[in-house]
């Protein structure tokens, strides 16, 4: 799945295998408010290796009243919550949120493999992230 100027869309109970790449990509944080929730994803980036099953970007600020119902270029907030991913095929981590990828809330999942549960870098800010189970990472969390 790629999405990009989209937001609020839910991404309940789906089964995400055997990807070149990753499963979910979201290409910018536009309005936010999606929800990913109940999934299972695994055998992704299986031709890159260069991230992980769910992978983001926000190099772009857009003014959208989601968040409040004013007007802003701050986003409503993504939620990751209740999935299972396994991180095999060298993925970096589970969760990567690259380029200035902000306002995730990341809670009760299940992430195996990968060499981190989450990434957040090059101006990655606003994530939060709680109640996750991380097994068999070599880091919980890289920045």
């Amino acid at each position: 799945w790629f999405q990009a100027v989209a937001a609020q869309t839910l991404f309940k109970g789906n089964i995400f295998f055997n990807g070149p790449r990753a499963a979910l990509n979201f290409n910018d944080g536009f309005g936010g408010g999606d929800e990913i929730t109940e999934n299972l994803l695994l055998n992704t980036c299986r031709e890159s290796s260069d991230h992980g099953p769910w992978n983001s970007w926000d190099r772009v600020p857009y003014v959208t009243d989601l968040r409040t119902g004013e007007p802003s270029i701050i986003p409503a907030d993504r939620l990751i919550h209740h999935n299972f991913v396994i991180a095999n095929y060298n993925s970096q981590e589970a969760i990567d949120t690259d380029d200035g990828s902000a306002y995730h809330k990341v809670y009760h999942n299940f992430f195996a493999y990968g060499d981190s549960g989450l990434k957040s870098d090059y101006g990655g800010h606003d994530q939060y992230w709680r109640e996750n189970i991380v097994a068999y990472v070599g880091s919980c969390y890289g920045v």
